[in-house]
């Protein structure tokens, strides 16, 4: 599966966050399938909104976060991959 230009985040997916843990389950409500994430790929799911690319999100992270881009590029991509492929995120431009 190509990974979208521009992600989005498909909708019914809610969130509970485990408390004194940095991580959070991550339920789609329209499968009955959840995740755990850590904070940093929840951010990343909620800024697949469609309108920003993989390096639009990359930048947002890596200005949050200190870390190095090009790093943060390559850790992106692969987030979005998995995201991808477990349908998290699809693309509005099919």
């Amino acid at each position: 599966m190509p990974l979208p230009e521009q992600p989005v985040k498909v909708s019914g997916l809610e969130y509970a966050e485990l408390e004194g843990l940095d991580e959070t389950i991550c339920l789609d409500t329209e499968d009955g399938s959840s995740f755990s994430l850590n904070a940093t790929a929840i951010a990343v799911l909620d800024l697949c909104d469609g309108k920003r690319s993989h390096e639009d999100i990359a930048a947002i992270i890596s200005d949050s976060s200190g870390a190095g881009k090009s790093q943060v590029l390559r850790d992106i991509r692969a987030i979005l991959e998995q995201f991808a492929e477990l349908g998290l995120i699809y693309s509005d431009q099919e």
